[in-house]
């Protein structure tokens, strides 16, 4: 994939990502909204019933006064009920009579609260005369009290009874014991298990009917409003308010969302990481492989054109007739051969590298004895060079779980690399040792061009070649030291590198003994 195409999948894919994620914002806003909505309306249900009790709570206790003193009055009474009027500029209370009061009763106007109280016990109610009574029996089921009882008509007896009570004190018409009993009940029964706070209000300013802990912080509570005690004309000084914790409301509802969400955007973007990632990573492999053909073509086509060249030279008859000239291209031709060889070889490796795995086959076999073999093999190249090979073998628990063909690559991949990255006269040192977590340890070290930083953390990669100037000055495909990170790690060894550019390079191989 060229880097082009990259390019705008990540763009895509970057734009996909978050127009996913900003979707999800709006939806979840959405959702707290319209949790919002409704529980503000089952909220202002509940305060709705709440007034509705409270009010009908106070019209039955009237009634029963009337009652009480309806008791006491002969049939040959005739009296009228007394009006109020309220003066708000006075904060005064004026009673009018509008019939005949009883004998021997003596008013005086305006009456106080307690005065009224008195009056109205003592109030015969006309049965002839007022629109207040009527003959026929009527009862107002919803409150409870059957006001037939007292030939009562409901609608100017609620009236009145909104006139009478709105001089009383509101802690007077209903108490705050009341008000928690019916709240507890109603949000019990509709589920709603958020702590709340209770209050009713006078005109903005907080009465005595309130839960301990209620306030006015706007910061802290969120409030739903409900009108009690109305008069005629719909118009009340009160408020009961239902105040609740803004932090708890709808906070695990919210966290849960979000987790969810939280969660399914983080498993998106692991996909997305991912996803580039191994295309990137694909990208890389597909260049190192480009790499690894055309440097196999050209390592294949030298010793093909050589060979050629040389059985030709050999259809010479000078040639043919000289025997030290035929000898010499039958060398040549078994060299070119060998180069040929070990290029098909590589190209095996290749194949054999992607099956090894964790369960090879192992024995106990001396590291002590393998390296001896490994380096028995380098160590002619060395001398052909001119350079020289130190072993330094300390170790005395040398036996391992391992695989001798295995081991034997691994050590002459190490070691070849180590002469091939020599400067113009290889000097390697081999040294093994004990470690104290019970390992032994293979360093082999080289004196050449060394690593950079970002050469150490890529030379085990499959293809990877350190970059030296000149791609063919240093023959490879870039497969051995991947191979040889592979059968350390299938023998539960490891391996690593130190190295500093332009002094040489340390190869540091362990692998648990046998006890």
């Amino acid at each position: 994939m060229k880097k082009a195409n990259i390019v705008l999948l990540v763009v895509f894919m970057t734009i996909s990502v978050l127009g996913i994620r900003m979707m999800q914002v709006k939806l979840r806003d959405n959702d707290i909204q319209l949790r919002d909505q409704q529980f503000y309306y089952t909220i202002n249900q509940i305060l709705y019933d709440i007034v509705n009790k409270a009010e009908s709570l106070e019209t039955e206790r009237y009634l029963k006064k009337i009652q009480n003193s309806s008791d006491t009055l002969s049939k040959n009474d005739v009296f009228e009920f007394v009006f109020k009027k309220e003066n708000k500029n006075t904060n005064e209370v004026f009673a009018y009579k509008h019939l005949v009061l009883e004998k021997g009763l003596n008013l005086k106007f305006p009456l106080s609260e307690k005065q009224f109280d008195s009056v109205f016990g003592k109030l015969s109610i006309s049965q002839t005369k007022s629109n207040f009574f009527k003959k026929n029996k009527m009862v107002d089921q919803s409150r409870g009290f059957e006001h037939s009882k007292l030939g009562i008509n409901p609608k100017y007896f609620s009236r009145v009874i909104k006139d009478i009570s709105v001089i009383e004190p509101i802690y007077k018409r209903v108490s705050k014991d009341s008000l928690k009993n019916w709240i507890d009940k109603e949000l019990f029964k509709r589920g709603i298990n958020y702590h709340y706070e209770f209050g009713i209000l006078n005109d903005g300013i907080l009465t005595k009917v309130h839960s301990k802990h209620f306030s006015l912080d706007k910061d802290k509570f969120k409030f739903y409003r409900f009108r009690i005690f109305p008069d005629d004309t719909g118009m009340t000084k009160y408020e009961l308010v239902l105040a609740f914790n803004k932090n708890e409301l709808f906070k695990h509802e919210s966290l849960r969302i979000q987790f969810l969400s939280d969660l399914l955007m983080a498993v998106i973007l692991l996909i997305y990481i991912l996803t580039i990632y191994f295309i990137i990573r694909q990208k890389k492999i597909s260049e190192m492989k480009t790499d690894f053909i055309n440097n196999m073509t050209h390592e294949f086509k030298t010793p093909i054109a050589t060979i050629n060249l040389i059985t030709d030279a050999m259809k010479s008859p000078r040639v043919m007739k000289d025997e030290k000239m035929m000898n010499h291209y039958l060398k040549m031709l078994k060299q070119e051969n060998k180069r040929m060889l070990n290029q098909v070889e590589n190209v095996l490796n290749m194949s054999v590298l992607d099956k090894i795995d964790s369960k090879v086959d192992v024995t106990p076999v001396d590291v002590h004895e393998i390296l001896g073999k490994a380096i028995d093999h380098i160590n002619l190249i060395v001398k052909d060079k001119k350079g020289y090979l130190n072993m330094d073998f300390q170790a005395r628990d040398t036996k391992i779980n391992g695989d001798e063909v295995l081991l034997t690559n691994v050590f002459v991949n190490v070691l070849d690399n180590a002469v091939k990255y020599s400067k113009e006269i290889p000097e390697v040192d081999v040294r093994t040792y004990n470690d104290a977590k019970g390992n032994v340890v293979i360093e082999i070290s080289d004196k050449g061009i060394g690593m950079s930083r970002s050469v150490q953390k890529k030379v085990f990669d499959k293809f990877y070649r350190a970059p030296t100037g000149n791609i063919h000055n240093v023959k490879g495909h870039g497969l051995g030291l991947a191979y040889v990170l592979k059968v350390v790690r299938a023998l539960n060894g490891k391996i690593n590198v130190k190295s500093v550019k332009d002094k040489g390079s340390t190869f540091i191989i362990k692998f648990p003994v046998i006890k």
